[in-house]
């Protein structure tokens, strides 16, 4: 392996790991927006009635 190559691999990790956890994001939000917009009419409004915290404790 030349010692060229050496370098740049060691030095362009840095760059990669912060693209692909921005890739991961933008796939996990793309996903989530369109399983909400997705949502049925009955759905949405069963969602919208549930309540956010316990009363029964």
């Amino acid at each position: 392996m030349s010692e060229m190559f050496k370098r740049v691999v060691h030095e362009d990790w840095t760059t990669v790991v912060p693209m692909i956890a921005f890739g991961l994001m933008f796939a996990v939000f793309v996903v989530t927006t369109i399983r909400a917009l997705r949502l049925e009419k009955s759905e949405r409004e069963r969602l919208a009635t549930l309540p956010l915290n316990d009363s029964d404790r």
